[in-house]
Parts: structure tokens; C-alpha cells; sequence
């Protein structure tokens, strides 16, 4: 965890100092390692928040484009449950980055407890998950008939599309900057929303990184790629004399 309490104040893990965590109040113990995010972990080997995953670089980078009062945010159901958020914003939704596996059945636990919520995936983590994505995104999609730029697929077409499948909130892939084979796509700043379909299908949307922490910050639009705008066919500079044409084509008699 990146905060605990020390006398009193919540903090960042220092060297050689002691806390006490946010969620269940126990001990903790500031993990201040070359190898590893500086950090606190829980003096005893108990665990209070079961949903908590190692937190990597990915995890910190993300939670430190939103205010330190935003970030690992105490939740407590109305049955007494606590988790901890990864971000709750001042609009109270809940943002959950997401980058070991995870499991059907806490994915709908998550769901239910955090309302609203989004969750941001890190799809760098196993390497076929982009290069099956990129796979139909650049090969096999046809487009959909939205506003901005977007794909049709198959919900079963790329591994991490069919792995998410069946959630209910909002979901946004994070590969990092990478190319696509896509002269309009810039290589760095998108991230891929998914939008689950009837009929096995999903609405694959690319969105600029930026707009979307905006969105979550101020409540701005999040913002897509325009759809190319439809080309007409070249006109004649003479179009009063090319119907003359016409009219002079119709009239000539046939034999």
C-alpha cells in the first residue's frame, strides 16, 4: 500500500518508520527497497483488504495522476465490508486498476460493492493479449456505426477482450504506447474502451489517455477519433454543359 498512518497523518512509506494501515488498523512497516516501489506491508502476515494485489509501477503511475486525498480510499459497505479503492474520485466513482489476473467472481464482487466504478486494465502483461488484439483491430473489424472511429468484434476474437467478458461496468485497456498499423492512431496517449455487447459481440473504441484522467478529474468529455469524412465525387467544371450532354445523348435516335 502506498499510505498508512503515522501519528495520526497519512503518509508515504520512509525509511525505518512504522504506521498503522488504513483499512484494519494493524502495524505496518515502511518497505523502502532498491527493487521495489517503496511501500508498507502489514507487520503480521494477515491480510485486510483480499482484493489487494501487489502494487507494481504501472499501479503507482496511474494512482499519481489524481490527488494524494483521492488515492487508496476506505470503503465501507452498508453490512460492514472494507475494501480499499484504488481512487475514488469527488464524484465518488471508484477506479480499480487492474493488472494481475482475476477471477470471474471477484470481478462481479468488485462490481457490486463499488458503485459507480471503472476499471483500467493493464494489457501489457501477457504478451499474446496485444498481438491478438492488434490482430483483428488491424485485420478482420469492420467498423461501427458510431461517431467517432471504432471496431465491431467478436467478443471470443482476442484473449483479454474474451477474458473481461460478462462485466457490467465501464472498461478501458491500457497497452501502453505502442503502434498500430493505423496512420491516424498515434503511438502513445490511447487507451481502448470496450463496450460489451448482446450476441457475444463488443464496440472497441479507441480514446485519447488524457481525455479520460480529464473526464475522471473535472468531468470533461472523454474524446475519440473523428470518423473520416465521406469523399464526392469530382464535379465537372462545366456541369450546365455536361447536362446539354446528356439531354443530346437521350434525343439521338438508335438504329
Amino acid at each position: 500500500m502506498k499510505f498508512a498512518f503515522v501519528d495520526g497523518i497519512r503518509g508515504e512509506a520512509t525509511t525505518g518508520t512504522r504506521g498503522i494501515c488504513p483499512g484494519c488498523g494493524s502495524p505496518t512497516l515502511a518497505k523502502c527497497g532498491i527493487k521495489r516501489l517503496h511501500h508498507w506491508a502489514h507487520v503480521s502476515t494477515a491480510v485486510c483488504d483480499r482484493w489487494w494485489e501487489p502494487e507494481t509501477e504501472w499501479h503507482r503511475a496511474w494512482k499519481n495522476l489524481f490527488p494524494t486525498e483521492w488515492q487508496e480510499v476506505r470503503h465501507v459497505a452498508i453490512d460492514g465490508e472494507v475494501h480499499i479503492a484504488d481512487v475514488k474520485t469527488a464524484s465518488d466513482t471508484v477506479i480499480e486498476f487492474q493488472h494481475s489476473a482475476i477471477s470471474p467472481l471477484e470481478r462481479g464482487s468488485r462490481e457490486a460493492f463499488y458503485d459507480p466504478m471503472i476499471w483500467i486494465v493493464d494489457g501489457t502483461r501477457l504478451k499474446r493479449d496485444l498481438s491478438s488484439f492488434r490482430q483483428e483491430i488491424t485485420t478482420c473489424a469492420p467498423s461501427a456505426e458510431t461517431k467517432t472511429r471504432a471496431w465491431v468484434l467478436l467478443d471470443h476474437a482476442s484473449a483479454i477482450i474474451e477474458r473481461w467478458r460478462g462485466g457490467s461496468r465501464p472498461l478501458f485497456l491500457d497497452f501502453g504506447d505502442v503502434e498500430f498499423p493505423l496512420p491516424w492512431l498515434p503511438a502513445m496517449g490511447v487507451l481502448w474502451l470496450l463496450h460489451y455487447l448482446p450476441r457475444e459481440r463488443v464496440i472497441v473504441t479507441p480514446v485519447l489517455r488524457q481525455s479520460v484522467v480529464d473526464h475522471l478529474l473535472t468531468g470533461t468529455p472523454i474524446k475519440g477519433f473523428a470518423r473520416p469524412m465521406p469523399v464526392s465525387p469530382p464535379r465537372s467544371p462545366f456541369p450546365g454543359f455536361q447536362a446539354h450532354l446528356m439531354r443530346a445523348r437521350a434525343r439521338r435516335p438508335r438504329f
